[in-house]
């Protein structure tokens, strides 16, 4: 009896996550397979299949939009503002998990704090800021405010998962003299690879997706992301909906590309705080 209760539980828990994921997987379909039909067979939702096949949505994303420039500026965002975030949270987050110092839990505290800012009510003076800089309508200060924007949230998970490293490798490593930077190259990073997968890929997402402070921080459509083009195909595209489901559908591709490339890295990193 308890062996059929069981398994009658694992059914009805996992074909409950199964449709969920189902019903959350839904408009993302309906999407990629919407940007393959004509507009008049996405109007009349007559069927779900698209018949006739086509691909002047994707046509017109390039030609007309130009999409391919606002994926690139993207992506320079999104990487130059992971691999800051990145360098700076983990130089930030290994001294302060693995030496003691004055008001070292006070210097944590304080940097896992700025997370419970709202970022969008300090705009208006990092707006200020960032045009005093000289650095308004520019891809370096976009980068730059991305890096610092992302640093509390990535040094709260690295921090976290280098608590939970065992130290004695470091150690040795240093009665043999090894330097500071030399221990995190080859010790530490390899070590904390999942943390930093899971980092990069949470940040990468995050920046992918940003569109307030895109907004904010750019006027030129040359410095512009590929969130802010998707917000102007209505009045550049008119009624061509198949040209804007394309476009929507390159740009979910990106996130998702990375997710499955670093999926295993990112389980690891997810699942070490609970193996410690």
């Amino acid at each position: 009896m308890k062996g059929g209760r069981r398994i009658v539980s694992w059914l009805g828990c996992y074909g409950l996550l199964a449709v969920l994921t189902l019903i959350a997987l839904v408009p993302t379909g309906w999407v990629m397979l919407s940007s393959f039909k004509t507009g008049a067979q996405i109007y009349s939702g007559s069927n779900l299949v698209p018949h006739p096949f086509t691909v002047q949505g994707y046509r017109d994303t390039f030609a007309q939009i130009h999409l391919q420039r606002y994926i690139f500026n993207t992506l320079l965002y999104a990487v130059g503002g992971t691999l800051g975030a990145l360098a700076t949270a983990l130089l930030a987050a290994y001294p302060t998990a693995r030496f003691r110092f004055p008001f070292r839990n006070s210097l944590a505290a304080l940097f896992s704090l700025a997370l419970a800012v709202p970022v969008v009510g300090l705009a208006t003076p990092e707006f200020f800021v960032v045009r005093k800089l000289g650095l308004f309508d520019t891809k370096v200060g976009l980068i730059l405010f991305y890096s610092a924007l992302f640093f509390p949230l990535s040094f709260v998970i690295l921090r976290a998962l280098l608590l939970t490293l065992p130290v004695d490798v470091e150690e040795a490593a240093m009665v043999d003299g090894a330097g500071y930077f030399t221990i995190l190259r080859r010790i530490v990073i390899p070590l904390a690879r999942p943390g930093l997968a899971t980092v990069a890929v949470v940040v990468f997402i995050g920046i992918w997706n940003e569109f307030f402070f895109a907004n904010l921080l750019t006027a030129s459509q040359d410095n512009q992301n590929v969130q802010l083009a998707l917000a102007s195909f209505r009045s550049a595209f008119g009624f061509n909906v198949t040209g804007a489901l394309a476009g929507a559908t390159l740009v979910m591709l990106v996130p998702i590309t990375a997710f499955l490339i670093l999926q295993r890295q990112v389980i690891s990193g997810l699942a070490a705080g609970a193996t410690k």
